[in-house]
């Protein structure tokens, strides 16, 4: 390596005080000047240092400002101003709703015609800081080879079942596009309750505008032969789930955790009672289609998913 004589930089610009960092880059970046051939390799092994260090200090350096050497402080240049009262609103609003996520708050300030104080980000950000983030352990899904695809209110449809005190049930389906849901409670689980629950279904279904056109079902005793039967006189296909699988009916069975949450937990309820648990589920099911946002909808709910989808097929 050969450096060219000439005056270093130090004694044009002796004037400038710089600290011991700061001169040890204006050596570096002297030798790099006067080397011929320029060798950033060889450079940086003489003195120590790496590439990046290099590229780095080369591209703030002005020969004409020595300043540009030294280190810069790493103080923010403005301090952001915090409304504790509105990270206060945002902390409350996820402690009375502990299982909705930054988007739902968000879409709610929209719908309420409020310009949003700050983004889903900066939602989670604050709650995170103050664990109001309830973690969940996901598992992978096992493969499915059934029909999964649809893509029209109505193609499928997945019903299942859910076990209520006193020895009641809660039949449940939904509509896996539109997220349209029907439930009904019953003091038996069998056949014939439902047999009466898909006859009411399709009933109901057919007031939405929706045609139903295939059931997935899990293999309870419930959906065996005489269901079967009933679908294939009414011209509806039908599949059953994989045996222990219930994640391939997984749009249902998520559908009941909402039911826990945020109907059950926060109900009074006399499972005695068959007629005040059906008068209480059709209240939920009616704010569930009607008024509940829907992450997978992109924040509309069932019932406006309907009205968009039977426009845009006109």
């Amino acid at each position: 390596m050969r450096l060219r004589g000439r005056r270093c930089l130090t004694m044009k610009y002796h004037n400038v005080q710089l600290d011991d960092e700061a001169g040890f880059r204006l050596r570096v970046m002297d030798s790099y000047r006067r080397m011929e051939p320029k060798n950033v390799r060889q450079l940086c092994q003489l003195f120590g240092v790496s590439k990046s260090w290099f590229y780095k200090w080369k591209g703030r350096f002005n020969p004409k400002n020595l300043n540009s050497l030294k280190s810069r402080s790493r103080k923010p240049r403005k301090l952001s101003s915090i409304d504790w009262s509105l990270v206060a609103e945002i902390c409350d609003w996820k402690r009375v709703n502990p299982r909705k996520s930054q988007y739902y708050l968000y879409q709610e300030w929209l719908r309420n015609g409020r310009v949003p104080p700050c983004s889903p980000k900066t939602i989670y950000n604050w709650w995170k800081r103050r664990d109001l983030i309830v973690d969940r352990h996901r598992r992978k899904r096992a493969k499915s080879k059934l029909f999964n695809h649809a893509q029209s209110p109505g193609e499928l449809i997945q019903i299942d079942t859910k076990f209520l005190p006193r020895k009641k049930y809660q039949y449940t389906a939904i509509d896996v596009v539109s997220k349209w849901r029907f439930v009904l409670a019953y003091s038996k689980l069998d056949m014939e309750s439902t047999i009466d629950f898909v006859t009411k279904l399709l009933s109901k279904a057919k007031e939405r505008g929706i045609t139903i056109k295939m059931i997935q079902m899990d293999n309870g005793h419930e959906f065996q032969s005489e269901v079967e039967n009933y679908l294939t006189k009414l011209e509806i296909k039908y599949q059953h789930t994989w045996i222990h699988t219930p994640d391939q009916n997984g749009v249902v069975e998520r559908s009941h955790r909402t039911d826990e949450e945020e109907f059950y937990q926060e109900t009074e309820i006399d499972y005695k009672d068959l007629d005040d648990i059906n008068t209480k589920l059709a209240i939920w099911i009616n704010h569930y289609n009607t008024k509940r946002l829907h992450f997978a909808l992109n924040f509309d709910t069932p019932s406006e998913y309907l009205e968009k989808w039977k426009v845009s097929t006109i």
